[in-house]
């Protein structure tokens, strides 16, 4: 859980420390006062990026050549101190007073999802949003599945460098790659046959029509990626990048048994897209050894009324700590919260 956050240099907020509240904290204020800026760093505290941009330098305020954010978890009982900075195109991360060489030693501890007006974009959009989500899941539910992903992307990299400038050496990578990618694909698969069902349950529920998922493992089913890499070759040697995978999954959404994205409204995408996440947290959380953090980002935008209360009704029944952002304090009603503050400028004050 996190009980404190001091920010330094982020986006628009120059200076900030807030105490939150154990279930709920509210945060409120004009378009571009910081509101989606304080949400968006307590994810750059558990993900080292933004869940707006991929590009870390575009996070550093004005006049400012670095960014910091800080917050205090309460781990088992005990306060640790957790920190990320990034400056000159470096990501410094600190756990615990010691640095640690991986974000993902913060993200164990301080699991963190969001759900903003931009979530639509995990069903309209290209498959990459769609895995890095995937592997948030498999990551906080099976954690041999980090050393398996960090072999695979050692290969991966050895190789497409290879194809580049001496394609013969990339067969050297083979072996390797096919070896992490069996680990992967059953850390996935194990995940995904807990979490299509449970997102089945819930979209549908929201929908009021049937919705369910399926899973593309980035190569032809019946051969082992080895394979899969022989068959591709020449391909590959044309574009000069591996193009078989796990690196080429996916998550296909059918709504009524037909693809997501062709059939519903972009408000109906973000019903859908909800429904995934909430579904991932329903699967984690029995797992987590520390409650999850859920950021919700304007949660009534493109939603209609009845949608809207039916999302939030399941939040309600999820054990997630939630730091809620509104253009006013009506936006969040529905919501258990237990401290507001008012953002202007940057600056927040709490609210009586």
């Amino acid at each position: 859980m996190l009980n404190s956050l001091s920010i330094h240099n982020f986006r628009c907020i120059e200076s900030a420390v807030l105490e939150l509240d154990a279930r709920g904290t509210g945060i409120v204020g004009r378009n571009g006062a910081g509101k989606t800026s304080l949400l968006e760093a307590i994810y750059f505290l558990a993900h080292g990026r933004s869940f707006r941009t991929a590009q870390r330098v575009r996070l550093i305020g004005p006049r400012a050549d670095l960014v910091r954010v800080v917050g205090s978890l309460e781990l088992n009982g005990k306060s640790v101190t957790a920190g990320v900075e990034y400056s000159e195109g470096r990501t410094l991360a600190r756990l615990g007073g010691e640095s640690v060489s991986s974000i993902s030693a913060i993200a164990e501890v301080l699991p963190v999802q969001v759900i903003d007006p931009g979530v639509h974009r995990l069903i309209e959009e290209g498959p990459a949003r769609r895995r890095q989500l995937l592997d948030w899941g498999v990551f906080h539910v099976e954690h041999r599945f980090l050393d398996a992903w960090r072999r695979y992307q050692r290969a991966l990299k050895q190789r497409n460098a290879a194809l580049k400038v001496d394609p013969g050496q990339a067969l050297v990578w083979d072996a390797e790659l096919d070896a992490s990618s069996m680990e992967i694909e059953s850390y996935r698969l194990a995940y995904f046959t807990e979490l299509a069902p449970e997102f089945g349950r819930l979209a549908t529920e929201l929908l009021g029509t049937p919705c369910a998922l399926s899973y593309e493992r980035g190569w032809p089913q019946g051969l082992t990626l080895k394979e899969a890499l022989v068959r591709s070759w020449a391909t590959d040697q044309r574009v000069k990048a591996t193009t078989v995978g796990p690196h080429r999954a996916d998550v296909v959404f059918h709504v009524n048994g037909e693809l997501a994205r062709d059939r519903i409204s972009r408000g109906q995408q973000k019903v859908v897209a909800s429904a995934f996440v909430l579904a991932q947290l329903m699967v984690a959380i029995p797992r987590l050894p520390h409650r999850p953090c859920l950021l919700l980002d304007d949660p009534a935008a493109e939603l209609d009324v009845d949608s809207l209360g039916k999302i939030l009704r399941m939040i309600a029944d999820i054990p997630a700590q939630l730091v809620v952002a509104s253009l006013d304090s009506a936006g969040l009603r529905g919501i258990e919260i237990g401290r507001t503050f008012h953002v202007e400028q940057g600056r927040f004050a709490r609210m009586v």
